[in-house]
């Protein structure tokens, strides 16, 4: 049976609140939309593994993780988007030119290849831990995404004019997210959308920063944080409370999901 309807979430600064932890009223809110018949979604830049503690505490089994890079939907896989080795090696290359370190996740875990300043605030700024240390995961796994670390802003432009095949989302002061140009939140919306056949499903998103504006143009109806951007805000029909002040509530009570 189809759902009624499709809520996509992103985490930080929307799901989760400023110490990257639920609050009791998203809980909840979750727990009625899936008894409504409404399907949650994760839809983060994270890795599904370092969320794992949503999908435990939440009614959540469905997610868009790493950007679009990797779909889950009720714990069947529905998409990755693998990187080149070639384009791996480029990256790396360039990474080693500008002194910086990177992090390469795959659907099974992620490594860095050393550990910084940048990457240490990086992870600190999320409250989780920098992974383990091992200069050649990307040679051995298959990649969905890489994160590079600086504080150094135009390093961004010198990565996008180098790499056009490539999309980069600063995702904090320390770090960009790097994916594919031919993925993202919002495509990964479209792609789930298509194979399962829920074209005729209402969808509903909820976002507060860069990587979030194309989701909420992708989406039937959009929901921007208090706390979120002046460009997050520009483009959604409804601007919720802060996630701190109890946002995520207002805006699914605003649309009648809950």
């Amino acid at each position: 049976m189809k759902p009624k309807a499709l809520v996509f979430f992103d985490l930080d600064g929307t799901l989760l609140n400023n110490q990257s932890e639920l609050d009791q009223d998203v809980i909840e809110a979750l727990e009625k939309l899936k008894v409504n018949g409404e399907v949650p979604f994760i839809s983060t830049g994270r890795s599904h593994l370092q969320v794992e503690h949503v999908l435990k505490e939440t009614a959540i089994d469905s997610f868009i993780s790493l950007n679009g890079h990797y779909i889950q939907y009720e714990g069947e896989d529905v998409y990755e988007g693998i990187f080149e080795q070639s384009l791996l090696d480029r990256i790396q290359s360039k990474v080693d030119k500008t002194g910086i370190s990177v992090a390469y996740y795959s659907k099974n875990g992620f490594r860095v290849t050393r550990k910084d300043k940048n990457s240490t605030k990086a992870y600190e700024f999320i409250h989780t831990e920098v992974p383990e240390v091992d200069q050649e995961y990307k040679d051995h796994h298959e990649i969905l995404m890489a994160l590079l670390f600086t504080e150094h802003t135009e390093l961004d432009l010198e990565f996008l004019e180098e790499f056009p095949e490539l999309s980069f989302y600063r995702n904090s002061p320390f770090s960009i997210d790097t994916i594919l140009k031919e993925n993202s939140k919002a495509i990964g919306i479209n792609r789930l959308v298509k194979k399962l056949g829920f074209e005729d499903v209402p969808t509903y998103a909820f976002g507060d920063g860069p990587n979030d504006l194309e989701m909420l143009k992708e989406v039937d109806y959009s929901v921007a944080m208090g706390n979120g951007t002046t460009e997050v805000k520009a483009v959604a029909d409804y601007i919720a409370k802060s996630n701190i002040n109890g946002g995520v509530v207002d805006g699914l009570k605003h649309f009648g999901l809950i």
